[in-house]
């Protein structure tokens, strides 16, 4: 049996696909999930998906302008989609290419979001003004993801190419189940905590809105509510929107935006640093010459009248400044002369030996003045001080007088 090359074989397949008629036309109802709008041609691509599958889906823009769907259709939604099953041969995937939708009711996964996104709303937890700024230059940026996951990867990327001096820290935590919700609320408290990390990225790649519903629980809300560091949110794709995404200081599209959200290009850092060292540089120069052209001015420029005029009041001013002052002095020194004087009297008044140059004598015995005859004894040595000299004599008598 020959062998089939792969693109005959998925030729038979998608006219096998396309030709048989029950998949014309025919109807399918499910929710939507991992809703995606294309930039350049804004097509709709999505995934409908129930309790027993998924399938793809893609909705032209055209038929969604006629069909009035631009902007209506959301995760979650319960619709009943009208379409022609569809092969791509250069992927080897079925689609449905949807001709009409229908929109119904909202999922469980919907009503519980936003019941809880209400509820969230009214506490405040998304208000602007509990929305902290983004460090300018973070150092150490903490990533909470699955370190197996490709986000990481994609972090670390465009980390390289803006600014391979940052350094991160990974805080590892499930980010799809039932339980990973509270898990990943601990991994953002341990990175908050952290004294290095300057900056939380949080989050995980695209998926349906049951893969992201943990990052729905009110644990993981009330654990970026409370964080002191800037909190960054990078959950899904931009089509996909999680109570994360609200209640974090910033949202990034994908992981790749968050880290261009979070890091500043070395290169542009070195260009505005340049820039304003040559603004610093070109003002000191132009006040340099300014204030040189202003002593060149002042140096060169004529005296005038009025200044002579201002000159001779000032010296005027000056000397009688001068004369006053030497009047005080005049006058203050001759009254501490006087002051003087008068303390050399009354210290020559109190001077023992000044009565002696009189014709009085001074007597001393033992070394001490003699002030009264109970003071001194027979045989007592005396020493008689008078203008010339001084006499040392004996006591042979002692008379009171009486």
């Amino acid at each position: 049996m020959e062998a089939y090359s792969v693109g005959e074989l998925n030729d038979i397949i998608k006219r096998t696909v396309e030709g048989e008629f029950l998949l014309k036309n025919c109807i399918v109802e499910g929710v939507i999930s991992n809703l995606k709008k294309h930039y350049s041609t804004g097509h709709y691509y999505f995934s409908l998906i129930d309790d027993t599958g998924s399938i793809d889906m893609a909705l032209w823009r055209g038929k969604a302008q006629q069909r009035g769907l631009v902007d209506t259709l959301e995760n979650g939604v319960l619709v009943q989609v009208r379409g022609n099953v569809s092969y791509y041969s250069k992927t080897g995937r079925i689609s449905v290419i949807c001709e009409d939708i229908k929109v119904g009711t909202k999922s469980s996964y919907q009503i519980a979001y936003e019941k809880l996104k209400q509820e969230l709303l009214a506490l405040g937890y998304f208000d602007e003004k509990y929305k902290k700024p983004l460090p300018p230059l973070p150092s150490c940026i903490g990533v909470v993801t699955s370190a197996s996951g490709a986000v990481i990867h994609d972090i670390l990327h465009v980390a390289k190419q803006r600014n391979p001096l940052v350094s991160f820290k990974v805080f590892n935590v499930p980010v799809q189940g039932d339980s990973a919700g509270p898990i990943i609320a601990k991994g953002i408290a341990l990175a908050d905590a952290d004294p290095d990390v300057d900056l939380i990225i949080v989050g995980r790649g695209g998926g349906s809105m049951e893969d992201l519903w943990c990052f729905n629980d009110r644990t993981l809300v009330e654990s970026i509510f409370h964080c002191h560091t800037p909190v960054v949110s990078a959950v899904g794709h931009e089509v996909d929107y999680t109570l994360c995404d609200f209640v974090s200081d910033k949202r990034g599209a994908t992981p790749s935006h968050a880290a261009e959200l979070s890091i500043y290009p070395l290169d542009e850092l070195r260009e505005e640093v340049a820039q304003k060292l040559d603004f610093i540089e070109n003002t000191i120069r132009y006040r340099i010459q300014k204030e040189r052209q202003l002593l060149f001015s002042i140096s060169n420029r004529s005296i005038t009248m009025p200044a002579l005029t201002l000159l001779h009041q000032q010296n005027t001013i000056l000397q009688k400044f001068e004369h006053r002052l030497h009047s005080q002095m005049q006058k203050r020194l001759q009254e501490e002369n006087s002051r003087l004087g008068m303390l050399a009297t009354q210290l020559e008044g109190k001077n023992p030996l000044s009565k002696v140059v009189k014709g009085f004598a001074k007597v001393d015995v033992h070394n001490e003045p003699l002030q009264s005859i109970q003071h001194v004894h027979i045989g007592d040595t005396i020493e008689v001080h008078i203008q010339d000299g001084s006499i040392k004599a004996t006591v042979q008598e002692v008379i009171e007088r009486g």
